[in-house]
């Protein structure tokens, strides 16, 4: 709420990184934060970048995409903060429900079935694990859907909405373009048999 009140040119630049980089911390180690868009598109962020503290704007992007591997390649400079360092474990599970939501977002609506392995593969987690991982997030209404115990398989129907960044408003305009695509061939499909359905 500071912020959305404060015009950043009432702050000195000091002021600007060292608010950037609580609010950063904060988002990362808020209990029930999985939304970082809002956080991500404000502009005291960029008070971080090209400083010895852009690391943290990159670990927000990879929490927001739930990227594993990103995170942990970044870990050379969130390791060196005694805040992160200390509730690795805690990040670990928050971003692996991120990649989770992330996995849904990015599916399609009607093949939004994953398999366990697929989960393990893509969020680092042991497949033992996956049905407790997809547990937490159906508990905590990140998700919703079902679990397939015999198949080891999830079939997720619904993802919490989140501000999207500008790579997630990329790939929903592709995917409303290919749906635009389908509707329009149905719709030419529907046309040319028509009159077998109705003569």
């Amino acid at each position: 709420r500071y912020l959305g009140c404060t015009e950043l040119s009432d702050l000195s630049m000091g002021s600007q990184q060292q608010r950037a980089f609580t609010l950063g911390l904060a988002a990362l180690l808020g209990d029930g934060i999985y939304n970082f868009g809002e956080l991500l598109m404000h502009p005291i962020l960029e008070s971080l970048r090209n400083t010895e503290n852009q690391w943290l704007i990159d670990t927000l992007y990879a929490f927001n995409s739930g990227n594993v591997e990103t995170f942990f390649s970044l870990k050379t400079y969130w390791g060196s903060q005694s805040d992160l360092a200390n509730n690795e474990q805690r990040l670990k599970e928050k971003l692996q429900l991120l990649c989770l939501m992330e996995m849904v977002f990015t599916r399609p609506a009607n093949h939004r079935q994953m398999t366990f392995w697929e989960i393990s593969h893509q969020a680092k987690v042991p497949v033992d694990e996956v049905e407790m991982l997809v547990m937490k997030a159906l508990s905590a209404g990140l998700v919703k859907g079902s679990i397939d115990e015999v198949d080891h398989k999830v079939h997720m129907t619904w993802v919490q909405p989140r501000v999207m960044d500008l790579q997630q408003v990329s790939f929903m305009k592709q995917r409303l373009e290919a749906w635009c695509a389908d509707v329009k061939n149905i719709s030419i499909l529907v046309e040319d048999h028509a009159h077998e359905v109705l003569g």
